[in-house]
């Protein structure tokens, strides 16, 4: 969805259970750390992980589609974008599974440790959060947060609006502007 639809609709969005919840996935491992990559701008893939790790309640526009087109390049971005925030963490990643998600894909929030600004102390970053923060990907599904966590759809929500507002990352792009 685009921008100003979307904040439109976030009330209807976080009362609306998950689109894509799968049941039939088997056991989700309670968590997963090790050594990951981004698959796309919303997605993990790492070292002995099957399948891959959507990071939950964000979206990331899509690699697939025309080269060159709008959403392809974008894709490219937000995906580079993930990769640099895994590389400033050493691609060491923890992660919380939270459910299943379209095509038995996990889903989960992930965190790096990183030193962010440079210079500072390294502290736990989560992962998503950030990509939102930056103005890479934005909430999406966020009706049922994770267990433990019940403020993250909020949280989500609130670093979207601050990122639209100051234009960061795709924002210009996604409202339209050049």
């Amino acid at each position: 969805m685009k921008g100003a639809l979307r904040l439109a609709c976030l009330g209807v969005l976080l009362a609306m259970p998950p689109a894509f919840a799968q049941t039939n996935c088997g056991q989700l491992p309670k968590t997963w750390e090790g050594q990951a990559y981004a698959a796309s701008g919303d997605a993990l893939t790492g070292v002995g992980l099957k399948p891959r790790i959507g990071l939950w309640g964000i979206k990331a526009p899509d690699m697939q589609g025309v080269m060159n087109s709008g959403e392809n390049v974008r894709g490219m971005r937000a995906r580079a974008a993930l990769e640099d925030l895994l590389v400033a963490g050493s691609h060491k990643v923890s992660c919380r599974m939270v459910g299943w998600g379209r095509g038995c894909q996990a889903l989960a929030q992930c965190a790096i440790e990183a030193a962010w600004p440079t210079g500072s102390a390294p502290q736990k970053h989560d992962i998503g959060q950030r990509l939102v923060e930056d103005g890479w990907a934005y909430g999406f599904d966020l009706g049922s947060p994770p267990d433990g966590d019940k403020d993250a759809s909020e949280k989500l929500a609130h670093f979207e609006a601050l990122a639209r507002q100051a234009r960061k990352g795709l924002w210009p792009e996604w409202l339209g502007e050049r």
